[in-house]
């Protein structure tokens, strides 16, 4: 039986949809061997858009090897060169024969070492464009010395020979933190922007794949379940799928509606121990943020929340960007990450 909105899986086939520019943009930029790094919150689509990719290089370029190091679980420099080395070992299985016996005569500890792996496995395959995707990367920051070790990368990556690095994560302002603050890797790395997925691509993905199996949603319905979602695909498809099962014919206010409150029901644990876990002058300046306010430091602003001082705005804003509650984007205004703590708060908690 069809399942069609499946959010648990990466999308695949007919399923990949509104991703041609950023599709393009990667795939140009891997088979020039240019590095790239991209992040964005779960569910925006960083997986699919990867694996589609990866897919058809590899389809259409038979000297390209993909090795894949996530680092979901890690937090120690040693797990690292474990998972770093397990990986590229693995990737070099996928296609072509056993390369666990490549040694290098290369001096230094365990993690120059490992990172010479993918280096000697181009070498060995004569040249091959070897990728290595590196998922989570963001979870660097947790090891014992994280500059130290982003330093080290940061030079042997520029000595890269035969390899391109393409880094993922999920945590926004993490990322941001290691290629836009610190500026590690400036220089020797494209930043390619993953955005909210297009909402007539996804409207009218959704009114076909409805039609498909015999059922019917109305598109002013997909108009709110792209709003209150962000165009999140995971978050998207949620509100779709809860739609979808509890319809045989058409999804009628009801339906809608008792989907978005079962999504909501499915993160609301989440979102009360978050804003648990905020102090009373972040929960103030949260509430600043919910009610449109981008100046901070403006004293009728400070006195209406109760924000104490300009230096404690500061420390505010970098609290919230650290729990990943918000971002600043290019215009230095506040965007909230999760676009459904941002609905929850206005029918749940700022009421």
């Amino acid at each position: 039986m069809e399942v069609p909105f499946d959010f648990k899986q990466k999308a695949i086939g007919i399923d990949f949809i509104g991703r041609e520019v950023e599709t393009n943009a990667l795939s140009n930029l891997l088979r020039q061997r240019q590095n790239v790094y991209l992040y964005g919150p779960d569910g925006v689509g960083k997986s699919s858009l990867v694996n589609r990719v990866l897919i058809e290089l590899q389809k259409s370029s038979t000297d390209t090897i993909v090795c894949h190091v996530d680092l979901h679980n890690v937090r120690t420099e040693e797990d690292f060169c474990r998972v770093y080395s397990d990986s590229v070992k693995l990737g070099g299985l996928s296609t072509f024969e056993d390369i666990y016996g490549i040694v290098t005569d290369e001096g230094g500890n365990d993690l120059i070492k490992a990172l010479s792996l993918p280096e000697a496995l181009s070498l060995k395959k004569g040249g091959a464009n070897v990728v290595v995707y590196v998922e989570e990367f963001q979870n660097v920051l947790h090891f014992d010395d994280p500059d130290l070790f982003l330093k080290t990368l940061d030079e042997r990556w520029r000595s890269r020979m035969g390899v391109t690095y393409l880094i993922t994560g999920s945590k926004v302002n993490a990322m941001k933190y290691i290629f836009e603050e610190k500026k590690y890797f400036y220089g020797q790395m494209e930043y390619l922007p993953i955005l909210p997925v297009n909402e007539k691509v996804a409207s009218d993905y959704i009114v076909r794949t409805f039609l498909r199996v015999g059922r019917v949603i109305d598109k002013e319905h997909v108009k709110i379940f792209y709003q209150i979602s962000g165009g999140i695909p995971y978050y998207l498809w949620l509100l779709c799928s809860f739609s979808f099962n509890n319809t045989k014919g058409y999804v009628t206010p009801d339906i809608r509606e008792d989907a978005i409150n079962s999504v909501i029901s499915l993160r609301e644990s989440q979102f009360k121990a978050l804003v648990d876990s905020l102090s009373n002058f972040q929960l103030s300046l949260l509430r600043a943020i919910y009610d449109g306010v981008t100046k901070f430091s403006n004293k009728d602003v400070i006195e209406q929340y109760k924000l104490n001082s300009s230096a404690n705005v500061f420390r505010l804003k970098e609290a919230l960007k650290k729990k990943e509650v918000i971002y600043f984007d290019d215009k230095d205004e506040p965007q909230f990450i999760d676009p459904i703590f941002r609905y929850w708060l206005s029918k749940c908690y700022f009421v």
